[in-house]
């Protein structure tokens, strides 16, 4: 974890409060092995193990699709295995995963630099595209990955060491981000809208947490327009999985308070950007 990115992290019960350090007990290079965090209105206390800010405990996933999540399987398989063909899949054209990043770091605005957070990061996709971005683009900027899976956080943040990128990883709720209001210029989500749970605590978040000329950018999977995808899907739900219909993902937008700013689909593939 970033020691830069401390000052902005803040409770998630109390979420305009922010945490104070209790101890670092290990860095390397402004980087937080080990150490502590506490809440100085609830004195709740925040371990950092192994570079990762755990903000959970021992909160049991609320669905079998999060619980598959939290496998130590799936995080090793997720991208090795199932993400790279995902959209072509999914979409029904060749999407690689050039094409997908290109357009999510694009949309975003990276070049803004400022706070930038991954809203359910798996293995840090789109983390990892993000800080690649920032760097190119010589703006200052701050990227965390934030997640309810350890496992998928652990196999994270060895990629972005791997790759030599200064990522900070949080394990937290996407309906309690632990961050101030209006202090993110940059949410990005791939795919975990469809497993996150209340889609509309989410999304108010994602309101809460954008800066006045702060842009979400969020790919999606919409509902199947033909009967059997419409059946697989609905099979798919008994574990936990949504997949709303392009008018019913807006409506959770408006309900939000997120203005639509622009939307594409590709087969059941959504990108939206909203502010």
């Amino acid at each position: 974890m970033d020691h830069n990115i401390l000052p902005l992290i803040t409770c998630p019960r109390h979420r305009e409060t922010a945490l104070t350090v209790e101890r670092i007990d290990r860095a390397v290079d402004g980087i937080i092995e080990t150490g502590r965090l506490r809440c100085p209105q609830c004195a709740t206390g925040y371990p950092i193990s192994a570079g990762i800010l755990d903000l959970l405990g021992q909160q049991w996933p609320g669905s079998i699709a999060q619980f598959v999540n939290v496998l130590p399987p799936a995080a090793w398989a997720y991208e090795r295995t199932w993400r790279p063909l995902a959209l072509s899949m999914l979409s029904g054209e060749q999407f690689p995963l050039e094409r997908e990043l290109a357009l999510i770091t694009e949309l975003a605005g990276v070049d803004r630099g400022g706070l930038m957070i991954d809203v359910g990061c798996s293995n840090g996709l789109y983390a990892r595209a993000l800080e690649q971005a920032r760097r190119r683009s010589g703006a200052d900027g701050l990227v965390v990955g934030i997640d309810l899976s350890l496992p998928m956080l652990q196999e994270a943040r060895q990629r972005a060491r791997r790759e030599d990128l200064r990522i900070s990883f949080i394990r937290a709720s996407a309906q309690a981000l632990p961050f101030a209001t209006g202090t993110a210029n940059v949410l990005v989500m791939g795919g975990s809208l469809n497993e996150i749970g209340d889609i509309q605590a989410a999304l108010a978040e994602w309101r809460r947490l954008l800066a006045p000329r702060g842009r979400g950018v969020m790919m999606s999977l919409a509902a199947a327009s033909n009967p059997s995808g419409r059946a697989f899907q609905q099979f798919l739900g008994i574990g936990g999985l949504q997949f709303p219909t392009l008018d019913e993902l807006n409506q959770h937008f408006a309900r939000a308070g997120l203005h639509l700013r622009a939307q594409w689909q590709y087969g059941i593939v959504v990108f939206s950007v909203v502010q």
